[in-house]
């Protein structure tokens, strides 16, 4: 079931508040998941799904090994009323309702919470700290500035407790490198345009207000919250949190760090060491990733620019696979060097019709945990699967040899041949030369991660377009496939889950060796396609003996086929009304080689 916002908020409070649930960590060690968009994008349209199926999104992380929810609080974002939304969408989210909203959830689920109060009516950065408007007349008033960060924090709290829903962690500011409410009004680019204060003498006192806050509330309820300080930057944290101290901030919990290789450069195993130095310098508070987060694709579906665009030399191609595995290897050294959890963030921002200040869409898409290109179906084998496998074990860090074929027959080929595509981030690979002018290279890939691609007899960006293939529009990448039309001139291929050769002819359609046109000629042939009624005929009407026929979906899950005949004239059909609407490949592997055709189930 998939609970839809306030419609049944109300009727699962009393539920709650009656059951008395009491929670039970399944570890000790945080494994978190901000949920801050989830809510929103339900009520934009998507539904989130978990092998196929319509699945409560909180449930969906609880289920896969997730024990916390973070969630971030604005004071007043009524900058959100001013964006034009599609029917159903809420005039704001990530306030007080929201939030009330998503604890409530997340604990019915069967996890904890970090509540994170942004003293903001707006995202917080290291480089945008602007003070709620409701604030501006006091902004330069610090005990009446003090005054109000104190009755705001209490007064959250304290309403959530009675209602039973007192989180159990939380963090007081987002990344607050520079201090915290530095400026004051927003220009059109969402940021600051006028300097309140940058003295951390001042920023201090408003850190122990907050603080303040918490505690005393805390001596009145069950659950007493652990607080977290914010910085981002592994390598800044040492000295955010030397002078925090310095200037007398000393009752929290918890040291908080915000960490991406795009932005900070390290790598996971670097930024576990000097998290871990961290932890031995300050022994007497946990060390915990706050935030975090890495690509499994490297492309944008809608019309809202994606924010992290690099990836690391060291988790590459990038896919589901390895950002799991960059999560992975991140937790278990962070682990080892002393950390107590690790939160992705945006786990559930997946692309709908819905807007942000800078446009429709989503900026996370290809870093949420749910597919794009598989009706937001949950990637077990992706970040959303990094608690379990970190917890069990079950890691599948999959290679298969994928070897690229060119014939260049008729070509001048005096500088060589290379090959160039997303595959290899755009570096020119030479290819090797061999009989009758094929040339060669192979990659080791991983299962289900989607490519462009083409060749060239050139290795230099210099003049390019003289030197590459023209591929034919017939068998050039399409955005079912992609979801980008930047690449509708150039190649493309999923990575199937066994090793395999593509052998294309320069700039043509056809293929030869072991990778067979299905065309009627060849004696097979697969309709329709897109099937009308759920049904795919497969037709043998040569004499081909076939080893087997396999269905492989983008993720590159794949389901064997069973023929009932393997005479002439065979026709087998498959059943395939019970699969999500998307893109698959059918595989017939014979003597003669692998037949490969995509199918579009609408």
């Amino acid at each position: 079931m998939i609970m839809k916002g306030r419609r049944i908020y109300c009727f699962y409070m009393c539920i709650f508040l009656m059951a008395g649930l009491k929670l039970t960590a399944q570890s000790d060690f945080i494994f978190g998941a901000d949920l801050s968009y989830a809510n929103m994008m339900e009520d934009c349209g998507a539904e989130f799904r978990e092998d196929g199926e319509p699945k409560d999104v909180y449930q969906i992380f609880a289920d896969n090994g997730t024990n916390l929810v973070r969630v971030r609080l604005w004071h007043n974002p009524n900058w959100q009323e001013s964006l034009s939304q599609p029917a159903g969408v809420k005039l704001q989210y990530s306030n007080f309702e929201d939030v009330e909203e998503t604890i409530l959830r997340a604990k019915l689920a069967g996890m904890k919470v970090m509540l994170g109060f942004q003293f903001s009516d707006f995202w917080c950065d290291p480089g945008r700290q602007i003070i709620p408007k409701a604030w501006e007349g006091v902004a330069t008033n610090l005990t009446e500035l003090k005054d109000s960060v104190y009755n705001y924090v209490y007064k959250t709290l304290s309403q959530l407790n009675n209602e039973g829903l007192m989180p159990e962690y939380v963090k007081i500011g987002n990344e607050n490198n520079g201090g915290i409410m530095t400026h004051m009004g927003m220009n059109s680019n969402y940021n600051g345009i006028t300097l309140i204060s940058n003295s951390w003498s001042r920023h201090a006192q408003l850190y122990n207000s907050a603080i303040k806050a918490v505690r005393d509330i805390a001596a009145t309820s069950a659950i007493k919250p652990k607080i977290s300080l914010h910085v981002a930057d592994p390598a800044k944290a040492n000295s955010f949190y030397r002078n925090i101290i310095s200037n007398g901030v000393t009752d929290f919990d918890i040291m908080g760090v915000s960490y991406y290789y795009a932005w900070h450069g390290q790598s996971p195993t670097q930024a576990a060491n000097i998290l871990g130095s961290l932890k031995k310098s300050f022994s007497s508070y946990e060390v915990m990733i706050v935030e975090t987060g890495y690509l499994w694709d490297s492309q944008n579906i809608d019309g809202l620019g994606n924010i992290i665009t690099e990836s690391s030399p060291d988790y590459q191609p990038v896919s589901a696979a390895t950002q799991q595995k960059f999560m992975v290897d991140l937790t278990k050294a962070f682990k080892d060097a002393g950390g107590t959890g690790v939160i992705f963030w945006e786990s559930a921002w997946v692309s709908t019709p819905c807007r942000t200040p800078w446009g429709v869409g989503s900026s996370h898409e290809h870093v949420a945990f749910f597919d794009h290109r598989n009706n937001l179906n949950f990637m077990k084998n992706g970040g959303g699967g990094w608690p379990d496998a970190m917890e069990n074990g079950v890691v599948e860090d999959t290679i298969v040899n994928v070897t690229f074929k060119v014939d260049m027959s008729g070509v001048d080929v005096s500088n060589g041949v290379y090959v160039v595509g997303q595959m290899s981030n755009w570096e020119f690979i030479q290819m090797a030369p061999g009989s009758n002018s094929i040339y060669s290279t192979s990659f080791d890939l991983i299962p289900g991660s989607v490519f462009a691609y083409y060749y060239i007899t050139s290795n230099t960006w210099d003049n390019w377009e003289n030197f590459r293939e023209t591929v034919p529009e017939e068998c050039a990448n399409s955005d079912e496939l992609l979801n980008d039309p930047t690449w509708n001139s150039d190649r493309a291929f999923i990575v199937p889950v066994h090793d395999t050769i593509i052998a294309n002819v320069w700039a043509s359609c056809e293929t030869f060796n072991n990778v067979l046109s299905l065309t009627n000629d060849k004696g097979i042939s697969i309709y329709p396609n897109p099937p009308s009624e759920g049904i795919i005929t497969i037709e043998n009407k040569g004499n081909i003996s076939i080893k087997s026929i396999n269905m492989v979906n983008l993720s590159g899950q794949s389901k064997k086929i069973k023929l009932h005949s393997q005479k002439n004239n065979c026709k087998a059909q498959i059943d395939v009304s019970h699969l999500n609407k998307g893109i698959y490949f059918i595989n017939i592997e014979t003597k003669e080689g692998v037949f490969k055709q995509r199918i579009i189930l609408k």
